[in-house]
Order: structure tokens, then C-alpha cells, then sequence
């Protein structure tokens, strides 16, 4: 899992330099989850054009993880910059801890663990 992070932190750190900032990025596993990991994503440039967005996120995830790592991931969720839980996440500390999250309700959904990528400020 060390080493998904450390990739997805790369993702991260790219895709805000070529687009823009992220409002959220992080790895959710969700409570009664088969061990795949949901991409959790936020930024007004993926508001803008959610598909092309989607599109540009997928892109960079294939780019830089190995099959094996992919087959880790089950899905990427795209949450709205606005939304009013992300300004929670935020004030709780979650979002910027380097340390896995255990066991919280986040967004709506039981998480069993979840992993937050340090926010890259694009250039």
C-alpha cells in the first residue's frame, strides 16, 4: 500500500501543476469493501468539465502505476470543491494528516481506512 501512496502522491503533485489545485485527494476503503480502493478527487478545473477531468485523472493513474497497483483500485469518485463536508474534513485535520485514517464516517460513507495525499500548491 506504501508504495500505491507514494504513486498516487505523484499523480497528484503532476496533475496539479498541469491543471490546477486539488480541494481533496485520497484513497478511501470503504467499510465491507472487497480490499479495493476508492481515488477520492476534488478541484474546481474537474468542476469545470467533469468528464474531461475524469478523463485527465484516469489518464495520469494508468501513466504511473503498474497493473498490479490498479487492480488495487476500484473506482475514482469525483466530490464537488464546494462541498460542505470538505470544509469539515479540512477543519478536523483528516485531510492534512500523513497518518491513515481508521474506522471514521467521511463523505457519507463508512471508511475502514483511508489514506490523504498532501495537496501539491500548483505553480
Amino acid at each position: 500500500m506504501n508504495s500505491l501512496a507514494q504513486k498516487m502522491t505523484t499523480v497528484e503533485q503532476e496533475l496539479a501543476t498541469e491543471h490546477g489545485n486539488f480541494t481533496l485527494f485520497a484513497l478511501f476503503l470503504r467499510e465491507n469493501s472487497p480490499g479495493l480502493w476508492d481515488v477520492i478527487v476534488s478541484a474546481p478545473w474537474i468542476d469545470e468539465d467533469r468528464e474531461a477531468g475524469l478523463n485527465e485523472v484516469v489518464a495520469k493513474v494508468n501513466s504511473r502505476l503498474e497493473k498490479e497497483e490498479l487492480l488495487m483500485l476500484s473506482r475514482i469518485v469525483i466530490v464537488e470543491h464546494n462541498h460542505p463536508e470538505l470544509e469539515e474534513l479540512n477543519r478536523s485535520g483528516f485531510a492534512t494528516s500523513s497518518n491513515p485514517i481508521r474506522n471514521e464516517n467521511l463523505l457519507g460513507q463508512d471508511i475502514k481506512q483511508a489514506f490523504f495525499i498532501p495537496l501539491k500548491q500548483a505553480a
